[in-house]
């Protein structure tokens, strides 16, 4: 039983020791990319603008960095724990299918039968190899990627200047996805009022107007005040007719008073008549505004 034991905890050993080797150099090459890619975009850029501590950005920078790398990392290997020495043995060495694991469900028995499991397995186990189950070219071919990484980073790092994007640049690309703020002097304006509240509104400097045509009520009739856009201290008037809105002109002068009946309303009648006659009309007139 102790020598089974002790080949099958020894092989596991050396395997887990492989596996941990596999989670440093994944470590190694995902900080690596998140460096490179630090850099590139201008993360101390941003960092500078949020953070606002003692330490230098230059060395919260990798940190961040090397902590994503962590969390990321873990979470590739974080099944490792879970594997099944036994069935990996197994699948790895048909000759041991079901023999390993009967031999380990039953290391505390004693029998003739159990006892011939067990050396039979144990004498199996002598061939079985970490190298095996976790071949050595996945190993050899992680460190080769870690070392193209490295490189790559390191060499990204020293030519900062060459190879990270424009200050410039991720400023506007930042402002087209969050969207730019709206400059005050394109403003719409929708106004409707009296012209002084227009004036008001252009000598503020509230922008240019772009007003929709609004129809306006005056004494119980629907006219058409068309406002229209304009820039400066006055206004552009469009789309001028000659012909609408014609008014009757009245006469240069005045009615001769008493050369017509109908524009002095029997006036000239009157002056002709006597005095006495003239007399009686006013006094009928006042009596009838007596009553």
């Amino acid at each position: 039983m102790e020598e089974l034991m002790e080949r099958f905890l020894k092989i596991q050993s050396e395997y887990f020791r492989r596996r941990q080797l596999l989670f440093i150099l994944d470590l190694i090459s995902l900080f690596s990319i998140l460096y490179a890619i630090f850099v590139i975009f201008q993360v101390e850029y941003f960092l500078k603008a949020i953070v606002d501590v003692r330490i230098p950005i230059n060395i919260i920078q990798p940190i961040l960095a090397f902590i994503i790398a962590i969390i990321g990392a873990y979470l590739l290997h974080r099944n490792d724990h879970k594997i099944n020495m036994t069935l990996l043995i197994e699948n790895k060495y048909p000759e041991m299918k079901e023999k390993l694991r009967t031999a380990y469900d039953n290391i505390s028995e004693t029998n003739v039968i159990v006892d011939s499991l067990k050396s039979l397995v144990s004498s199996g186990l002598t061939i079985v190899s970490a190298s095996t189950l976790l071949s050595t070219t996945v190993v050899v071919t992680k460190i080769i990627v870690v070392v193209i990484f490295v490189s790559g980073a390191a060499f990204i790092s020293f030519n900062a200047d060459k190879y990270a994007i424009p200050v410039d640049t991720l400023t506007s690309i930042s402002e087209t996805i969050t969207g730019k703020p709206e400059d005050s002097t394109n403003l719409t304006i929708d106004m409707v009022g009296n012209p002084e509240d227009i004036e008001k509104a252009q000598a503020s400097g509230g922008g240019n107007i772009f007003a929709k045509p609004k129809i306006a009520s005056i004494e119980g009739r629907n006219i058409d005040l068309t406002i229209y856009g304009g820039e400066g201290p006055g206004f552009e008037v469009r789309d001028v007719s000659q012909t609408r809105d014609q008014f009757t002109k009245s006469a240069a002068f005045p009615v001769d008073v008493l050369g017509s009946n109908v524009s002095d309303g029997g006036f000239s009648d009157l002056m002709k008549k006597t005095e006495t006659d003239k007399k009686l009309i006013q006094d009928y007139a006042v009596e009838r505004s007596k009553i």
